[in-house]
């Protein structure tokens, strides 16, 4: 197993509100959803045991076997062989012990879970567009729920940074949508729902694998006792987890996770990133959020961003770095610095300029 642990561009020109609210919403609705088994377990439970209470001081009564778990059919036949040596009662007092015993049964057999995987989640059998998006919010527990937030954080925070505040979103809730879709598409009669962001999330990365293609990313491979951490470009590394993906989802249908939604967010993740770099698009969103993270910085910031969309790269440096020397604690000027020295190929640099910027956001 491959774990990513870090990568070169983890850090933001501001705050990643969307990543976090993401994040938040995500925690809130399994909070709710852990509050509420709670509280359902322990009225169900308290209602079956008053059943249970009943029918044992009164076992002449008649209750049909298997009703509730504790009441099997050994349980109720063994319970009227020993109530043969009571006197039971006759006329309305039985008939009224009997309709208490019916109406305690029939409190606890209302009081099942009103299960929200099959109310939000979507379950392709019975297809919705509201749980296309509703599903992506819910996870089966909080060790699911701490993967995929690990990975939203990884992969989200620098594609937000990138494509701003109002692309990202509308692209993360498209991806769990198609993933969503591939799903279905594969098991169009699964009445299991499907929940979890993972498939929004292997869009996140898709799009990471294009967008940031050659960035670095720091692995664990976790195959024996003591994990081996290594680096590779982004490019190299992230489509084979959705190959495995694939392969997983071909040989292992049934294994209780969505292989497939996972290779139809990443591939959706893909195609997103690949039409918005060959329309341009990425590079225009890219220097809206630098304009507006620099908003009230020197002006010789967009300026040079400007001689860099046009290719007067080297002077767009060169300006740059005279910048840098005039303000050596501005976090905007690294930045715009590792943008230019990108648009030249120019890895070092660029590296070397990022963790400048990171640096200095980091200082109090």
């Amino acid at each position: 197993m491959i774990f990513p642990l870090s990568h070169e561009r983890m850090t933001a020109r501001r705050w990643p509100i969307v990543t976090t609210l993401l994040f938040a919403a995500c925690v809130l609705v399994q909070a709710l959803l852990f509050i509420r088994g709670s509280h359902e377990t322990g009225s169900q439970d308290e209602a079956r045991a008053r059943v249970v209470e009943y029918f044992g001081e009164h076992p002449y009564l008649q209750v049909k076997p298997d009703v509730l778990p504790e009441l099997d059919a050994q349980t109720v036949h063994m319970a009227h062989d020993a109530a043969s040596a009571l006197d039971a009662p006759e006329g309305d007092a039985l008939a009224a012990e009997q309709a208490e015993l019916d109406a305690r049964i029939a409190t606890a057999t209302r009081v099942t879970p009103d299960d929200p995987f099959q109310r939000w989640g979507y379950v392709p059998a019975r297809p919705s567009i509201l749980a296309l998006f509703t599903c992506q919010f819910i996870h089966a527990g909080w060790m699911h729920l701490a993967g995929n937030l690990w990975f939203l954080v990884f992969c989200g925070m620098t594609l937000e940074d990138r494509w701003g505040r109002l692309v990202f979103p509308l692209f993360y809730l498209a991806s769990g949508a198609a993933a969503v879709l591939t799903h279905g598409l594969f098991h169009p009669h699964d009445t299991v729902p499907l929940i979890g962001a993972s498939g929004a999330i292997a869009g996140c990365m898709g799009a990471f694998a294009v967008a940031f293609a050659r960035t670095r990313v720091r692995f664990a491979l976790l195959v024996t006792f003591r994990p081996r951490v290594f680096s590779a470009p982004a490019y190299a590394v992230l489509p084979v987890w959705a190959a495995f993906e694939a392969l997983w989802g071909w040989i292992l249908p049934q294994d209780g996770t969505a292989h497939l939604a996972h290779v139809g967010g990443f591939g959706f993740g893909l195609v997103a990133a690949l039409v918005l770099h060959w329309t341009g698009v990425d590079r225009r969103l890219d220097d809206s959020v630098a304009r507006a993270a620099t908003l009230g910085s020197d002006p010789r910031i967009d300026e040079a961003r400007e001689l860099v969309r046009h290719g007067d790269v080297a002077i767009a440096l060169a300006m740059l770095e005279g910048l840098a020397q005039e303000k050596p604690d501005s976090p905007h000027v690294q930045d715009a610095i590792a943008d230019a020295a990108r648009a030249a190929g120019d890895d070092a640099r660029e590296q070397k300029a990022r963790q400048r910027a990171q640096r200095l956001r980091a200082v109090p």
